[in-house]
């Protein structure tokens, strides 16, 4: 039988080892994207095994090796050597495309989370940090009467060197991983920037008018990207941690009971009115995917949040 949960309800406390929403949407990104990244290695691998046992060579005709379903494609490669060439291309568009998708991910992890600090914790922008609860803002206001969106692209647009600038402006600091790797991150943008913008190539080689010929691709090896991929990670895990420790708490979480509020009944009986919404909130949570609430802290956060003016 399990044992009730003893955590309690601490408005600027995360429970211990607990991520925000946000940042787990983003782990569940990064898992997806590494197992297609990895997929690709794996066909990649067991395509060139299979030519090897087979005894290809690169002088072959590739329709020895390979079933062209469309007959209309079978004579884009007069040999393997060719196709092969052609693959490490694919190859390396697919790293440079890993780029964008990792750092697009980064980026609207920080843009959600950003603003879920600045919702939680406005006074943060007075230097009066926890002076102020935004729910008791949200409770009380049908429109939030602050506009954030300004900072929030502050911290997420331009070099890398003015993001954590004017993060550290509003949140005092920034994790050390963050500071420690701004040449790595300006590198993965401007790469992102060539990508999105002129087919991997450099942009401005790109958009030199007076050539005929294209810019070369630029290339990223496999080892890189997994470099990458372990870095951005770990700087999202770092301003999870410490926007939740230090100005999120259980905002998260309150601001879901707040959504319910309109659907849950009164009653007179106050305890009782209480224990009945505390049931539904740890009810609704569980739906929704949060397993990790007991009895007590909803009882807790429910008391709160009907006690704020």
């Amino acid at each position: 039988m399990l044992s009730k949960s003893k955590i309690e309800f601490d408005r600027w406390n995360a429970r211990q080892g607990i991520s925000s929403w946000a940042f787990q949407v983003f782990q569940k990104h990064n898992k997806e994207l590494t197992e297609m990244y990895i997929s690709h290695l794996l066909s990649k691998q067991y395509t060139y095994k299979s030519l090897t046992e087979n005894n290809a060579e690169f002088k072959d005709l590739a329709h020895k090796h390979f079933d062209f379903r469309d007959n209309s494609y079978s004579d884009v490669f007069n040999n393997i050597q060719i196709w092969s060439d052609n693959f490490n291309k694919f190859d390396n568009w697919t790293n440079l495309n890993a780029i964008m998708a990792m750092s697009a991910n980064l980026e609207t992890y920080m843009a959600t989370i950003i603003k879920l600090a600045l919702e939680s914790d406005i006074g943060v922008t007075f230097n009066a940090t926890r002076k102020i609860d935004g729910i008791e803002i949200i409770k009380n206001s049908d429109k939030y009467p602050f506009e954030l969106e300004d900072k929030i692209i502050s911290c997420t647009k331009g070099d890398w060197s003015s993001r954590v600038s004017n993060f550290e402006k509003i949140f005092t600091f920034s994790p050390t991983i963050l500071k420690n790797n701004i040449s790595s991150l300006d590198k993965i943008r401007k790469l992102r920037n060539d990508i999105g913008h002129a087919f991997g190539r450099e942009i401005d080689k790109s958009r030199n008018h007076n050539v005929l010929a294209p810019v070369e691709t630029q290339t990223i090896k496999q080892e890189k990207i997994i470099e990458y991929l372990k870095l951005l990670f770990a700087i999202a895990r770092a301003i999870d941690k410490q926007l939740m420790s230090n100005n999120i708490g259980e905002y998260q979480v309150l601001y879901f009971f707040h959504r319910l509020t309109p659907f849950l009944k009164d009653d007179e009986n106050i305890s009782r009115k209480i224990g009945n919404h505390a049931t539904l909130l740890k009810k609704e949570l569980s739906k929704f995917g949060d397993n990790r609430v007991g009895k007590l802290f909803c009882r807790g956060l429910v008391q709160y949040y009907w006690n704020l003016k």
